[in-house]
């Protein structure tokens, strides 16, 4: 047994209860699990989930428009969304690591910035959460985008039309989409 002893009560469980875990699968960015659990209708069996690093999505606002970059993603395809990434292990927060990919994939830096909150986008899978910021007027440098990131481009998007791509699908990417409402709400609202 794991630091979950059976049948005991952890308050983060809730009506769960962990017996034991096992490590799957890892790499040095992602662990598969399986833990056996007592599920809350009683019953017990496996359940398995991912550990990966938390994500960071910016809004940046850069003369009325925000930045949005478009790249081939090897599973989805060709897609629309905010600048982010993942929280790396060297970075001291969340907003520290919204800073440096919002500055790797766009060359923006410095500016006003804020947080939105977080998101759980995939709360049965796993634990991860994608954190949301938004930069106000950050100062254009140059870019040093990843080798993964060669084809990123970056676009300068007017907020409405930032918005309407979120309902026509253009936005897919969940936290983007969610983070661009939130900033259109912001505006609306003279925040």
């Amino acid at each position: 047994m794991d630091e979950q002893q059976a049948g005991s009560q952890d308050p983060e469980l809730g009506p769960w209860a962990r017996h034991r875990r096992t490590p799957l699968y890892a790499t040095p960015r992602l662990t598969a699990y399986r833990d056996e659990v007592t599920f809350p209708d009683g019953s017990t069996g496996p359940y398995n989930w991912v550990q990966v690093p938390d994500q960071v999505r910016i809004a940046a606002l850069v003369d009325g428009a925000i930045l949005v970059c478009e790249q081939h993603h090897y599973l989805t395809g060709v897609m629309w969304q905010l600048p982010g990434g993942a929280v790396d292990p060297a970075d001291a927060s969340p907003e520290a690591a919204a800073r440096r990919e919002l500055a790797e994939e766009t060359g923006y830096r410095d500016g006003a910035w804020s947080s939105l909150g977080a998101l759980h986008p995939l709360p049965g899978a796993t634990p991860a959460r994608v954190h949301l910021w938004a930069a106000h007027a950050p100062d254009p440098y140059p870019a040093s985008p990843e080798p993964v990131e060669a084809d990123l481009k970056v676009h300068h998007v007017p907020l409405d039309e930032a918005l309407s791509a979120v309902r026509d699908g253009r936005i897919r990417c969940a936290a983007s989409a969610a983070l661009v409402l939130a900033v259109g709400r912001q505006a609306q609202q003279g925040a």
